[in-house]
């Protein structure tokens, strides 16, 4: 590490997160226990990346208008990106929550746990502290927009249409 660097605290080394930024990379286990690469699933893609849990009432209200979205514009195509795809990340400590919880919203995109909850790397990472917090990432992996409502979502999407 540089020495001008050494003084200054990890918070404010770690750049801000916002539109127009490259969006970090996250490698986490779906319920298969396979390790899935947000770079890999979401390249050439949009991509709303959704950190939840299953006690998260505002998190689970949401599912029904992603479920849409979802199957609305997962196969379209939006300019250079070829799709549209969700990955949600749950901050649930018990996995059984987890999967109960996607069973039952009937989430049928990417699903990906991280036990650690709020103490997660990805927490720090993507730098939050509420849910549900969320990002839209286009197909470079920029972000073009942060804990926008499914509706903003859906006139985003329908905007860059083909």
């Amino acid at each position: 590490m540089p020495q001008y660097l050494a003084a200054v605290p990890d918070r404010l080394q770690q750049r801000k997160l916002v539109n127009g930024s490259h969006i970090p990379d996250i490698a986490l286990p779906n319920a298969n226990g396979d390790t899935i690469r947000l770079s890999e699933v979401g390249k050439g893609k949009i991509v709303l990346l959704d950190f939840w849990a299953s006690w998260c009432r505002p998190c689970r209200e949401t599912h029904p208008e992603y479920r849409h979205l979802y199957h609305r514009h997962h196969y379209r195509s939006f300019g250079k990106a070829t799709g549209f795809e969700i990955i949600s990340v749950s901050l649930d400590d018990k996995r059984e929550a987890w999967l109960n919880a996607v069973a039952t919203d009937s989430l049928q995109w990417i699903n990906l746990h991280d036990p650690r909850g709020f103490g997660a790397d990805c927490v720090k990472t993507f730098q939050f502290d509420q849910l549900p917090t969320s990002y839209v990432i286009d197909e470079r992996g920029i972000i073009i927009g942060k804990n926008i409502s499914p509706k903003w979502l859906d006139y985003e999407l329908r905007r860059r249409m083909d």
